[in-house]
């Protein structure tokens, strides 16, 4: 069987089974505020899963969608926001992965994994790879109702990521990479600060993967669509992403993008790639939103 007809089965498979689930037969979702808006980008993979082209193809964000009950117009995530949001995703994946090919016996911290599906996507040996995923009690409780733990060296954690006791329970011994995607722009700017601080003087060794908002966006916020709908707030803006570095002695960028240096930028619609592309030249908007990776 072709990769091609694989994939087909396996979409008409979850089109099977989401016709089995009735509205009584849903997960209703009551988080609020920062917890909620692990909606907004669950909503977007699993739309790109339903293009004829998609970027991620996250075929499982699709059927976890499929089993959830709620409001998910209210986001307002059309085709390009949804492309918008995989090309960020993909970027990480793809940063993440290249972690595990050179480190097969590492470490892997999700923090603020919400209803993401990194680990379904990247497929790691969990015999050799431990994953952590971490995020509030709420959340980890709905997680655990739609998202099967893989068998092997896999934890989901509820710990609230800015506190310090969980931390001590992690193991060092290993490189690590961290992860934080969508989780730094809803922490006090000291608080997330710390946190950045405590991993790094924790692990020893590895990568921290974040996406950041710049100031500018914490100034337009109420524009922004899942904000709206969700209630929450973006607190902590980064106009100049390599400031982080003086946060450890350790901590060394090795690469920033901004949203027109994402892979696959040019399916966007013209419109977007021509202002993001002028923007980029303007020292406030370089970095509008960006995604970096360091290593310590």
């Amino acid at each position: 069987m072709s990769n091609t007809d694989a994939h087909n089965d396996i979409l008409a498979n979850l089109a099977s089974l989401a016709s089995t689930y009735h509205v009584e037969d849903k997960i209703k979702i009551t988080l609020t505020g920062t917890e909620e808006t692990l909606m907004a980008p669950l909503i977007a993979r699993a739309r790109d899963a339903e293009m004829s082209q998609p970027v991620l193809n996250d075929i499982y964000a699709l059927q976890t969608l499929n089993r959830i009950d709620h409001d998910i117009e209210k986001f307002q995530i059309d085709d390009n926001k949804a492309t918008m949001h995989t090309l960020r995703a993909l970027c990480l994946d793809k940063w993440t992965a290249e972690f595990l090919a050179s480190n097969p016996h590492c470490t892997v911290l999700h923090l603020g994994c919400g209803l993401d599906s990194r680990w379904q996507r990247l497929q790691p040996d969990f015999t050799a790879v431990r994953w952590i995923d971490v995020d509030l009690p709420d959340v980890v409780e709905l997680r655990s109702k739609l998202i099967p733990s893989p068998a092997g060296n896999y934890t989901l954690l509820a710990a609230d990521a800015t506190e310090e006791l969980w931390l001590k329970q992690i193991p060092a011994d290993r490189p690590t990479v961290v992860i934080c995607q969508g989780l730094l722009m809803y922490l006090e700017e000291e608080v997330g600060k710390r946190l950045i601080q405590r991993l790094v003087d924790h692990f020893k060794s590895g990568q921290l993967i974040i996406d950041c908002i710049g100031t500018i966006v914490l100034s337009l916020q109420d524009r922004i669509e899942v904000i709206r709908a969700t209630g929450s707030s973006f607190k902590w803006g980064i106009d100049e992403p390599k400031t982080l570095e003086s946060l450890h002695p350790q901590l060394k960028m090795l690469e920033c993008l901004g949203p027109a240096d994402l892979q696959g930028f040019s399916r966007m619609p013209l419109g977007t790639r021509l202002m993001l592309s002028t923007y980029s030249y303007l020292p406030w908007f370089r970095y509008l939103s960006s995604f970096v990776r360091f290593n310590f």
